[in-house]
């Protein structure tokens, strides 16, 4: 059953992705870009953390710990959401969600231990929609088991969960795009990519703004907005060549 649900998933999944990448690609073709970049080394180690996440190969890697870990969890839930019509649900939890994602950011930039693991996802100098999925995989553990609590919390099940997931992967792979798009009035509301670049800046000041998932709102409303034409893209210091150097980079600054 759990095979099947997850083969499912992930050609969804799959599916959603490669017609945003597809999308992407076009809109950078008509905004004049070239595709070399992604044939240098560091698009396609971008390319190798996509294939893991999005084919579920990291799923089912941890598949055995959220199943030691879901029913030691079942006194949250609540199902705070369960009343309310699906669409309603779904919405209200999108929200929610970003908002914690907000904080969940913030305290990545703030804290040496997690900011160890997440540079890894700045350390890209060249950014493609790929670079999205370049997220270490302790980081994705963590953030996947601290989002569980709210999850049960809210009672949010599995397919009113996944519409989201599908829009998170479209909109945070847009976001990374080598597009300077600002969607205009929405630029303070909803994440763009001129928004995303600005936070993957070289420079610190602007690395630590722009801090929002999917609502720019939320930047603005905490003062964590900024405007900026970065050009340059990484973090001062930090070359991680290949995916071993990355694996184990947090492991090496904590020892530091």
């Amino acid at each position: 059953m759990f095979l099947r649900e997850l083969a499912r998933s992930t050609m969804w999944g799959a599916g959603v992705y490669i017609a945003c990448a597809a999308a992407i690609i076009a809109a950078e073709r008509l905004n004049g870009r070239s595709l070399a970049v992604y044939k240098t080394r560091n698009a396609l180690d971008d390319l190798a953390y996509a294939i893991f996440y999005q084919c579920s190969i990291y799923n089912l890697l941890v598949s055995p710990l959220f199943a030691i870990l879901s029913p030691r969890l079942q006194f949250l839930k609540i199902g705070v959401l369960l009343r309310l019509p699906p669409l309603a649900s779904m919405l209200a939890a999108w929200i929610i969600f970003d908002f914690l994602n907000y904080w969940m950011h913030r305290l990545q930039h703030a804290f040496a231990p997690l900011w160890a693991l997440h540079s890894v996802h700045h350390s890209q100098t060249e950014l493609t929609f790929l670079t999205a999925s370049r997220i270490h995989v302790l980081e994705q553990l963590y953030v996947g088991i601290l989002m569980m609590v709210p999850a049960f919390i809210l009672g949010v099940t599995q397919p009113r969960l996944l519409p989201i997931l599908f829009l998170q992967v479209f909109s945070e792979s847009v976001q990374h795009a080598r597009l300077r798009w600002t969607y205009g009035p929405l630029h303070g509301v909803v994440v763009s990519p001129a928004f995303h670049l600005t936070h993957h800046s070289s420079d610190s000041g602007d690395r630590n703004a722009n801090y929002g998932r999917i609502f720019s709102l939320w930047d603005v409303v905490f003062r964590t907005f900024r405007r900026s034409n970065a050009e340059r893209f990484g973090v001062a210091g930090l070359q991680l060549k290949g995916l071993p150097a990355q694996f184990l980079h947090p492991f090496k600054s904590s020892a530091t």
